[in-house]
C-alpha cells in the first residue's frame, strides 16, 4: 500500500524524512520558506540604526597645547557651517585619518561602529543633519564631524 502511495504523488514533490516519518514537500513550499526567511532577516537588519558621515580628523600631539587647538577647531565648524564641499576640501587638505583621500568621507556605519563618543555625536537625536559638529575627542584625536544621512 505504501508503495502505491508514493506512486500516486506527483513528480515534482521531494521526500523530506524528519524523524522516520516522511514529508513531501513541492517547490513552491521551498521557495515561499526561504523568501519568508529573507523577510524576517532583512526586517531585523533594516532596523539597525545607521549613520553616513564625513570626519575630518586632527591627531592631538604633545606640543599641539589642546586650548588653542579646540578654539581653532571651533572656528573651522563656524566657517564650513552646512557647507558639505567646503567641509570635503578642508577633509582633503588637513585631515590625518585615510579618509582624507575621500573628502573625509567614512561612507555608512553602524550604531556601535565608531568610538563611544563619535557615535553619541552622530546618533543623539537632537543632532542636526547637514552641519558640520565638534570638535569631538576620542582616543584617536579631536572631529569634526559632517552627518550627510542617518536612520534613527
Amino acid at each position: 500500500m505504501r508503495k502505491a502511495r508514493l506512486a500516486a504523488k506527483p513528480w515534482f514533490l521531494k521526500s523530506l524524512e524528519v524523524g522516520g516519518t516522511d514529508f513531501f514537500v513541492s517547490p513552491a513550499t521551498i521557495f515561499i520558506s526561504l523568501f519568508f526567511l529573507v523577510q524576517v532577516y532583512y526586517s531585523l537588519i533594516g532596523t539597525r540604526k545607521y549613520c553616513e558621515a564625513s570626519h575630518i580628523l586632527f591627531k592631538e600631539t604633545p606640543s599641539t597645547p589642546t586650548p588653542k587647538l579646540i578654539k581653532s577647531l571651533e572656528a573651522m565648524v563656524k566657517d564650513i557651517g552646512g557647507n558639505s564641499k567646503k567641509f570635503g576640501e578642508i577633509a582633503a587638505k588637513y585631515s590625518q585619518c585615510p579618509s582624507k583621500v575621500k573628502d573625509g568621507d567614512l561612507g555608512r556605519f553602524y550604531e556601535g561602529d565608531m568610538a563611544p563618543q563619535f557615535d553619541r555625536i552622530c546618533f543623539h537625536p537632537a543632532t542636526k543633519v547637514g552641519t558640520t559638529l565638534g570638535p569631538v575627542q576620542t582616543q584617536f584625536g579631536f572631529h569634526l564631524i559632517y552627518i550627510r544621512k542617518r536612520s534613527i
